[in-house]
Parts: structure tokens; C-alpha cells; sequence
């Protein structure tokens, strides 16, 4: 099962990520890890094809050093193509970063791409080819909101099991949810933080078991995206089918971009 987890914050934040109670949920994502996130405008991917809790794991020493406005993490549990770096998400293409939860027909997509997008692809994941036809269709649109309701009117057409992601060009964070057949698995949540006295702010993953530390976000504004609820707090579920649009300044909004088949 991939998790995705998304932030925007009005400034730098840092997420640690304790991993001593994941590692008996290890079997669960062993197929690789990955964090993205902005030096200003320049965006930054790590990740690796391996277990999060594997000893070469570099997960817990960078997720102490990365600190940003806009920050996606992945965590994976492969659908076919091989564990390894290139197939491993978040993926990064100009100053564009994607994480994907779901699987669809990458083969047909891949047939719809030009010739730029399909240069551009590094690995073998439908996730990754997912991601440039997201791209491809955004620049065809001259417009993000229309190009992502294209392309998805595109995917919808043939087989797929969720369409969860997350986006972002480094302003804004583009989250979307969509499955035909599995609305428990395929969940995503938004929650708005504010800012709050005392110590780090904690969160614990139920279904990984990862401990989710943030030392800044107790003082900072901050709007969180995720696969599950992190928190009691009040975390509020994003429907099928709409796209979550978070600005960098922390408004946002909701936009229906396909409806039920």
C-alpha cells in the first residue's frame, strides 16, 4: 500500500520520520521510499529502492536535514515494475514534483505521450509515465486545473485502480483522489495547522506505524495532505473525484474534476 504525505507551510519545515515501530510493518511498502522538496525555487528529490527501515536506509538521517515550504514523501509498495531508485517516487521533471498511490494503464498513456515526455522517462513505473502525461496535458491546456481534468478524463477511460497523487511546481500543491473501486484503500485527508506553544509536533501513522516529528511546525501555519489521519486533530477527507489546490500562501480550494461513472 503507497502512503502519500504532502505539506505546504508559510515557512520552512522540517518532518523527521522515526522508524522503530515501522519496521515490523516493513513487509507491508518494502519497495522503496522517496522525499521531495524546494530550495527556493529549485526542487530536490531523494529516494531509494529499498525497505525505509533497510540498514542502508538513508531515510531517518535526510528526513532530519530537509528542510521547505512544500515537502512530498512517499513511501512504496511496487505494482510491477522492479524495486529500485529510478521506479522508487517521489519522480521530477522541470519544476515539477509527483507522487502517485494507485496503478493505471501505463502502456496505453505511454502511446499518448510526445516525444519530449517519453525522452524524459527514467524509469519503468505507469506512475512515472502518469506523471508526464499530467505534464503534457498542463502544457497542451495553458492552464494546470484544465490540462489535469484533461488528462484524467484520458486515464479514467481505460483500466485503473486509484488515481492519488500529489503535485506540485514548487507555488502551489495539487492533491487529487479518484478510485472506481476501492474508496477505503484509495483515502486521502487534508488537515489546516496552526501554530501552537510547547514542544515538536508529533504524529503517528496507523497504518505504518512511522513516528512523524516536526520541530517547526509548532510555530508555523501549515496545511497537511495525507494518504490517512495522522492525528485526532480534525483531519477532513477529500472527496472522490475533486483536486485540492493549496496556494503557497495557504489558501485553498476544492474542484471537482471528474464524477462518479
Amino acid at each position: 500500500m503507497c502512503r502519500l504525505l504532502g505539506i505546504v507551510a508559510n515557512k520552512p519545515v522540517d518532518l523527521e520520520f522515526s522508524l522503530e515501530r515501522f519496521k515490523s510493518f516493513a513487509s507491508w511498502n518494502p519497495d522503496g521510499w522517496g522525499i521531495g522538496w524546494y530550495d527556493g525555487k529549485v526542487p530536490n528529490i531523494f529516494k531509494q529502492g529499498i525497505s525505509a527501515v533497510d540498514r542502508e536506509s538513508k531515510l531517518p538521517v535526510l528526513s532530519k536535514e530537509v528542510k521547505s515550504n512544500i515537502i512530498i514523501a512517499h513511501i512504496r509498495k511496487g505494482t510491477g515494475a522492479e524495486p529500485s531508485e529510478r521506479n522508487s517516487h517521489p519522480f521530477k521533471h522541470k519544476n515539477w514534483i509527483f507522487a502517485h498511490n494507485g496503478q493505471v494503464d501505463g502502456d496505453y498513456l505511454k502511446t499518448l505521450l510526445n516525444l519530449e515526455h517519453k525522452q524524459a522517462l527514467q524509469g519503468e513505473t505507469d506512475s512515472e509515465i502518469y506523471f508526464h502525461w499530467l505534464l503534457q496535458c498542463t502544457e497542451e491546456e495553458h492552464n494546470i486545473v484544465k490540462g489535469i481534468r484533461k488528462a484524467i478524463k484520458k486515464v479514467s477511460e481505460r483500466d485503473y485502480s486509484g488515481l492519488n497523487f500529489l503535485l506540485s511546481d514548487g507555488l502551489s500543491l495539487y492533491a487529487f483522489r479518484y478510485t472506481s473501486k476501492w474508496e477505503s484503500y484509495y483515502s486521502l485527508y487534508r488537515l489546516i495547522r496552526k501554530p501552537i506553544g510547547g514542544g515538536p509536533v508529533g504524529f503517528l501513522s496507523k497504518e505504518t506505524q512511522a513516528l512523524i516529528r516536526s520541530k517547526s511546525l509548532k510555530g508555523e501555519r501549515a496545511l497537511l495532505v495525507c494518504s490517512e489521519k495522522l492525528s485526532d486533530e480534525e483531519w477532513i477527507r477529500i472527496d472522490l473525484g475533486k483536486l485540492l489546490v493549496v496556494k503557497s500562501d495557504l489558501s485553498f480550494k476544492e474542484t471537482r474534476i471528474i464524477r462518479d461513472l
